[in-house]
């Protein structure tokens, strides 16, 4: 994953901005690597290096908080994923549930014998303080949306599946 600091990251003012927040002038010469009078004379002429202010750009709160920002958002995409990807999964199995229902057999049948089960949560492996990603809100449904295409076999199996879970709930 790449942070990219934004463009306008540049000048005399934010290099004061980030010196006063980071400490003064002693702990940023320290932390750049550079003599005093280097970081002065910076100051004075009003054309700092941009690598330096960058990297004091990401020491300070404004680089932290875009840094974590990219991260939440990250974690976000990646949970919402595996939400999407375990509801495939779920349709899949109840589809090979309703053709082995209608006893339509195949050759590769017995790869199917045992379908993991991956509805349980595990949980989180990092800070228990830490609050979990939120699950992003579903999107309401398209109204005179047209239904999607279904093939016929997969409508028998679908209907062999109702059957079988409705012999299950007797």
């Amino acid at each position: 994953m790449f942070f990219h600091a934004p463009k306008d990251i540049y000048g005399p003012e934010l290099l004061r901005m980030f010196i006063d927040e980071l400490g003064g002038v002693q702990r940023v010469r320290k932390h750049l690597g550079v003599t005093e009078r280097t970081v002065y004379r910076w100051l004075s002429e009003g054309r700092p290096p941009r690598a330096a202010v960058l990297a004091l750009f990401w020491e300070s709160q404004y680089g932290r908080s875009q840094i974590f920002t990219e991260q939440v958002n990250e974690i976000r995409l990646l949970y919402r994923q595996v939400c999407i990807l375990q509801d495939q999964y779920q349709k899949a199995k109840d589809i090979i549930t309703g053709l082995r229902a209608m006893h339509a057999g195949s050759a590769n049948e017995p790869l199917f014998e045992e379908l993991p089960d991956l509805g349980h949560q595990q949980p989180p492996t990092f800070d228990a303080d830490a609050a979990l990603p939120l699950p992003l809100e579903a999107s309401a449904p398209i109204q005179n949306a047209p239904p999607a295409p279904v093939s016929p076999r997969a409508t028998q199996a679908m209907q062999a599946l109702e059957r079988t879970r409705a012999a299950a709930r007797r």
